[in-house]
């Protein structure tokens, strides 16, 4: 009898070289594993962390105020925030278009394009105006059926040089008209959420009770395909003007005012410092834009590019970026304390802003477009779990509209794991609360799947959480012994093509040692397998059982020249290593 130790089990898993080329201690097929510190581990599983959605949300993105967190998701058509007690609507409201906007010392008179419908008496609110005077709720005095008049807090000194937007009294409830392809986009500029669907007129959420809000100075007649803040400006992606399309243009704003939103966007305007710039000299399409540092990586389908400040007159200054890697579609990247992780359109590429290098080739970079659903790839996107320094490719399997798999890296330890998904949407990271977690009743989780303990504070405010959106409900990553707080994950390890060193001998498996972390009477279920040459499959023994704290070994056959070994448990649990009792033969 010889026992053989396998004592590094957590070098990964690689799913795209031939088997029996691996290392031992990397992992030819895993489920629901990562691997950190020497160790394969069982993913954890979801839990819901606000009531269920009243639509399939296919955005979420963390906003904090200075005295609450919120948490904004969006759907086609609605879009909703949470503090996770009160969820409340802040779709955008219909507006009334104003076509002339005049004073007499502080008396307003507004006109409307078309009759406004209202009553004197009525209160009204103006945002978007310039001067600001015109801003705020009036009560109104009607005059025509296209005009009134209202009186402001002080003179403007001047007519409306931006007319801003109207609502009325009760204005109804003005839908979004996005698909879910057309992926909302935005972020956080001095303290105020802005918020893109590439279809529609940008908006933008100040968290009070108002609902969303045109962004001032866009042009009505405008749309971008992206938007995010940086530094003082939003930055525009892929315009389209009036209809027309121009899909290598990078339109910014003015610089905003600390504490507020930029008023205009206007790149003719010599006085002000908005502006336009061509990405023309590659022939592939604007995508997206993530910062890194000092500069804002800019992303097209097959090239990036590092858009710099340099102050006027030019105000920007943009530099390609060597290799031709892009970004899949929106969303497709996240920021790591190494570099954007970004999915591209063959590959998955750590982008450090000096050039991309794939983290994916040769280990899982042909399973990922082997089973990426070629039909819902925009589906596909990117988030990151900080607390266990990963990064999640996540994507639809073949035959899947939703994100159903995950390829998840650790960039500390360089390891590829894979996470099964269900029907999920999108993902974000952020600070939670938790609040519906603090108490025995607000607990979901079964008797014998709950691995909480009494009076732990498992959702610290001060770290951040990955929360996914599913098609039914927003989920906490990586705080459940299940998925769904009834059945228990399933976490297994396979290696096959294992010739010990030694590709010509038969050898005789009798049985295997699990040396695992596990709860006391966990079952873990071990195979064994067997094949003649490299290239033909294993045939596996009948499973065996390992009960956690009781067995010492898992008694099983296997004979051959290339050994498989298998470990399944729907149990929290760890494995440290294993040995094996193999006893060697001859060349036949």
């Amino acid at each position: 009898m010889t026992i053989v130790k396998i004592s590094d089990v957590g070098k990964g898993l690689n799913a795209d070289l031939t088997p029996e080329e691996l290392q031992m201690g990397v992992w030819s097929d895993a489920r629901n594993m990562r691997f950190a510190n020497g160790y394969a581990q069982r993913f954890n599983g979801l839990a819901p962390i606000f009531a269920a959605p009243v639509v399939e949300p296919y955005y979420i993105t963390a906003f904090q105020k200075p005295n609450k967190r919120l948490w904004i998701h969006a759907g086609t058509e609605r879009v909703f925030s949470d503090d996770e007690s009160v969820r409340t609507e802040i779709t955008r409201l219909a507006e009334i278009t104003i076509s002339t906007l005049t004073h007499v010392t502080t008396t307003a008179t507004l006109k409307t394009s078309a009759a406004h419908g209202l009553t004197t008496g009525n209160s009204v609110t103006i945002y978007g105006a310039y001067p600001l005077q015109y801003n705020g709720t009036f009560t109104i005095t009607v005059t025509a059926p296209d005009t009134f008049t209202f009186t402001m807090a002080s003179d403007p000194g001047a007519d409306a040089s931006a007319l801003g937007h109207l609502t009325g009294p009760s204005a109804a409830t003005a839908n979004f008209t996005g698909t879910r392809d057309d992926r909302w986009t935005g972020g956080v500029l001095a303290g105020i959420q802005v918020l893109n669907n590439g279809v529609d007129v940008p908006q933008y959420w100040t968290g009070d009770a108002n609902k969303l809000r045109t962004l001032p100075g866009w042009n009505a007649g405008w749309t971008a395909a992206s938007l995010r803040p940086w530094k003082n400006y939003l930055i525009a992606l892929d315009i389209t003007k009036s209809g027309v399309r121009n899909p290598h243009m990078i339109k910014w704003s003015v610089a905003a005012v600390p504490g507020s939103l930029p008023d205009s966007w206007d790149e003719t305007d010599v006085t002000r410092d908005a502006g336009e710039l061509p990405v023309s000299d590659t022939a592939d399409l604007l995508v997206d834009a993530l910062p890194m540092g000092d500069v804002l990586i800019i992303y097209k389908e097959r090239s990036m590019y590092a858009l710099r400040f340099i102050g006027a007159p030019y105000i920007f200054q943009l530099q390609r970026i060597p290799g031709d890697s892009g970004m899949l579609f929106r969303g497709c990247a996240v920021s790591t304390p190494l570099g954007h992780v970004v999915l591209t359109a063959g590959d998955v590429v750590l982008n450090n802003g000096q050039g991309a290098e794939s983290i994916a080739d040769g280990q899982i970079r042909d399973y990922i477009f082997r089973n990426l659903d070629s039909s819902n790839y925009k589906k596909a996107f990117v988030t990151s779990n900080p607390q266990k320094n990963e990064a999640l490719i996540c994507f639809p399997f073949v035959g899947s509209t939703n994100c159903d798999k995950a390829a998840v890296w650790n960039w500390k330890e360089k390891t590829w794991g894979l996470r099964d998904l269900s029907n999920v949407t999108y993902g974000a990271t952020g600070q939670i609360a938790a609040t519906s977690f603090t108490t025995w009743a607000g607990d979901s989780e079964s008797w014998d799947l709950d691995t909480s303990t009494w009076n732990e504070d498992p959702y610290s405010p001060n770290q951040a959480r990955l929360l996914l959106t599913q098609t039914n409900r927003i989920a906490g990553f990586d705080i459940s012994a299940g998925d769904d707080g009834v059945t228990g994950l399933t976490g297994s390890l396979t290696r096959t093509g294992v010739s010990l060193d030694n590709a010509q001998a038969m050898k005789m498996v009798r049985g295997v040692y699990p040396r695992v972390d596990a709860p006391t009477g966990s079952v873990m279920t071990v195979e064994v397998g067997s094949s003649m040459t490299p290239d033909s499959p294993a045939v596996w023994s009948a499973p065996a059982s390992f009960v956690v704290g009781q067995d010492i070994k898992a008694d099983t056959f296997a004979n051959g020249r290339f050994l498989s070994f298998r470990f399944a448990c729907s149990k929290p649990w760890r494995m440290r290593a294993f040995d094996i009792d193999v006893d060697y033969a001859g060349l036949y």
